[in-house]
């Protein structure tokens, strides 16, 4: 069995919120889970971005934004080469992780060479990992790491009943 967990599923769909609570159950068990999440930030109904934040609160920086980074450009937004910190930080907390998780695997965190690099020295690792990929997550070396994962595509109908799944399949990792 694999130990690697990645959740999928079409934007807007619920992946973020499954991640979070499989994340939170993980914490109040007492276990240390390393890595970090992107949520998108928005003003007035807009969204002009998205942060990268250490999954212990420690490190917080733009990941991408409208107008204020300088970074390759996604879309609308341009990568901010600040979030490397971010990945910096996971990195080095890796050797004391019970669980590793991130929360997304898409095209703004591989355009960053840390974040990606941090990205693949958390796969690599011989530790449970609950990974939210991209829809549409096309980089050969880390679909290559992700081959043997299970895989949980999220949608309407099990959002809700999906959480417990993955819960226990983790929980079952660990044991």
């Amino acid at each position: 069995m694999s130990k690697k967990i990645v959740i999928s599923g079409r934007p807007g769909i619920g992946k973020t919120t499954v991640f979070k609570k499989v994340v939170d159950r993980l914490r109040s068990r007492g276990y240390y889970v390393v890595g970090f999440y992107c949520p998108e930030v928005r003003v007035r109904g807009s969204r002009i971005g998205f942060r990268i934040i250490s999954l212990d609160d420690v490190v917080e920086e733009w990941l991408a934004h409208i107008s204020n980074c300088s970074g390759p450009k996604i879309g609308k937004y341009r990568v901010c080469y600040s979030a490397e910190k971010v990945a910096k930080h996971v990195i080095s907390r890796i050797s004391e992780a019970s669980i590793l998780a991130i929360d997304e695997i898409g095209p703004m965190e591989l355009k960053l060479p840390s974040t990606r690099n941090a990205i693949i020295e958390m796969l690599k690792a011989d530790k449970p990992g609950i990974y939210v990929a991209h829809y549409r997550l096309s980089d050969k070396e880390i679909l290559y790491l992700l081959r043997d994962s299970t895989k949980y595509i999220v949608n309407e109908y099990n959002r809700n009943s999906i959480v417990d799944k993955i819960f226990n399949e983790i929980m079952d990792l660990l044991r």
